[in-house]
């Protein structure tokens, strides 16, 4: 009996323990906000239409409805609405007009004040093959975070420079 009260307690005081580290890491990565912001309509609203986007991985060009919803989602004030909408373009568009476009969006983030995004931009870059975004990246070899430097060495890598 004594035993299985200690085990319940041990159990209990683990999931404690997981609960204030999971909140601490969202108060570390994703800043101090309510409970009330990521569950408002309009967040779970952006983030339903950003996913559907998302899953489109390059099977298609976007439909100008959704590039209209990228271009906005790219500069929306909420870091991760930002993100999504970059990684949106992880997969080539299959429209050469809408690759020129997500080229020159995603550029405009490699100066994004958040660190998230500008990393994001960079392997969305990467993977686009962007070569001509070079002279962009350079700067971002001495960017004040180090996994933006790390993914700016890692684009330039894959666009086929050597990167010491």
């Amino acid at each position: 009996m004594k035993r299985g009260i200690l085990v319940l307690l041990g159990i209990t005081g683990f999931l404690l323990f997981l609960a204030v580290v999971m909140a601490i890491w969202q108060v570390r990565h994703r800043g101090l906000r309510g409970a009330g912001e990521w569950s408002s309509p309009e967040y779970l609203a952006k983030l339903n239409q950003i996913r559907s986007i998302q899953r489109i991985k390059g099977t298609r060009p976007f439909t100008p409805k959704e590039m209209d919803l990228l271009r906005k989602f790219i500069r929306d004030p909420d870091l991760f609405i930002r993100v999504r909408a970059v990684t949106a373009f992880f997969w080539d568009p299959k429209d050469p007009q809408q690759r020129k476009e997500a080229i020159q969006l995603l550029r405009e983030r490699l100066k994004d004040p958040e660190w998230l995004v500008r990393s994001y931009a960079l392997h969305a870059l990467a993977r686009l093959g962007a070569k001509e975004t070079v002279p962009d990246i350079l700067p971002l070899l001495n960017d004040p975070h180090p996994d933006v430097r790390n993914w700016a060495q890692k684009a330039l890598k894959r666009l086929g420079y050597q990167v010491k």
